[in-house]
């Protein structure tokens, strides 16, 4: 990793199209009225490059040691969400197979490299002899004191199946050139070098074939990730790809999760933070932009399409805390109305109680906040733009991972 050039960029930045085709990323672009724009958030670790995209709002004038350990801990997430079962980012087949690596380590972890015992019959001298066998098989010669058998029937064990054994091998060994990049990784030195693993297809082929020979769970899953893990290498080969489309999703989730640890009050128009907070933010049901009535009405006319607005982190106390997670560039440059709306509603079910309204963005920086639109003069409603540092986010997260649900 140190020795490869390195390229920063932003989610959501503005490319030339030679610059996405020379890096074979113009899948992970978007393009709209003829402008080119990144649009994924992790990293692609070439032979002799290293392209890192850093999420909206995170600026990056020179890399330092703190934004390689913002990076590390975004391909972190990305790496538990693709693990999670039922994930809403399973990413693509071109990316590195987290899964199928993590069934891999799993099984090492737990048994080592994949070792099976046949037991056999021998015949010699030297071991455990089967009496049994050796009694009613082996030649006999009678002697003064007694009876020899010629030869002895011996107990032995023999392992089998030394190609998951160097599968395995192979295959943690290769993924450990990642393991400075992506966390999940661990260390690991390869102790075999056949040169069957110059044809990973037909190394797949063998797996195929055999995988039905295998009846154990763990044994199972070891396979399935083993042909995965092979399938990935044989086509991406030194492309090593981990990233994300959907960055607004983790953030959303990990948002709520701060919320509710550090989440300590509202002063000021400002977030006050505290440690180990009681509040409880969720993301509530859709509501219904109608009343019953109107639906009902609406209903028996054969019109039943019926609008229904979403809030991302709803707290409700003696005051109504409405906070939307903001990702993308647009929903803060342009004016908010689906967020003002929110407030209309609110106070409609809350006719008595105060209805604080609130963007929330990710940035680099120390927190800070921004007036979005200010009416609390004409009707009360007032938004307000909040920058959150996202490495601090994160850090709080992986801490308290087991509160995330990527699902």
């Amino acid at each position: 990793m140190k020795s490869k050039e390195m390229i920063i960029i932003n989610d959501g930045q503005r490319i030339e199209r030679s610059f996405a085709e020379k890096h074979q990323i113009t899948e992970y672009c978007d393009v709209r009225n003829g402008i080119m724009t990144i649009s994924f958030v992790g990293t692609i670790i070439q032979r002799d490059l290293c392209i890192i995209s850093f999420p909206k709002h995170y600026e990056v004038s020179s890399f330092s040691d703190n934004d390689g350990e913002c990076i590390k801990k975004i391909l972190t997430l990305i790496s538990m969400s693709r693990i999670s079962s039922g994930s809403f980012d399973n990413g693509e087949k071109k990316e590195f197979p987290v899964r199928a690596y993590w069934e891999i380590a799993n099984y090492y972890k737990k048994f080592g490299l994949y070792k099976d015992s046949e037991k056999y019959n021998e015949l010699g001298y030297v071991g455990n002899v089967d009496w049994n066998r050796t009694v009613n098989t082996s030649n006999k010669l009678i002697v003064k004191n007694g009876i020899i058998f010629s030869p002895f029937v011996l107990r032995k064990t023999r392992n089998k199946s030394v190609l998951l054994s160097e599968c395995m091998d192979f295959a943690l060994g290769d993924a450990a050139n990642y393991s400075e990049m992506i966390s999940v990784i661990f260390n690991y030195n390869r102790k075999g070098n056949n040169r069957i693993f110059e044809n990973l297809e037909y190394v797949t082929i063998q797996l195929n074939r055999i995988k039905a020979n295998y009846f154990k769970d763990a044994e199972k899953r070891l396979i399935h990730g083993l042909i995965e893990y092979m399938e990935w290498k044989s086509r991406l080969k030194d492309n090593v790809r981990l990233l994300t489309l959907k960055f607004e999703d983790y953030w959303e989730k990990m948002v709520e999760v701060y919320l509710n640890g550090n989440f300590g009050g509202y002063t000021d128009d400002k977030i006050e933070f505290i440690e180990n907070s009681s509040a409880s933010f969720k993301k509530p049901k859709q509501y219904y932009v109608e009343s019953n009535a109107i639906r009902k009405k609406r209903g028996s006319q054969g019109n039943d399409l019926f609008y229904r607005i979403e809030l991302d982190h709803l707290y409700v106390d003696d005051v109504v805390y409405v906070f939307d997670s903001k990702y993308f560039n647009q929903d803060i440059r342009d004016m908010n109305y689906k967020q003002a709306y929110y407030h209309y509603h609110m106070k409609t079910l809350y006719p008595n109680q105060q209805i604080v309204n609130g963007l929330i963005m990710p940035t680099n920086k120390n927190y800070y906040t921004k007036t979005h639109i200010d009416r609390s003069d004409i009707d009360g409603v007032k938004i307000i733009e909040h920058y959150i540092n996202l490495p601090s986010v994160i850090d709080y997260v992986l801490k308290h991972k087991k509160n995330i649900d990527f699902k």
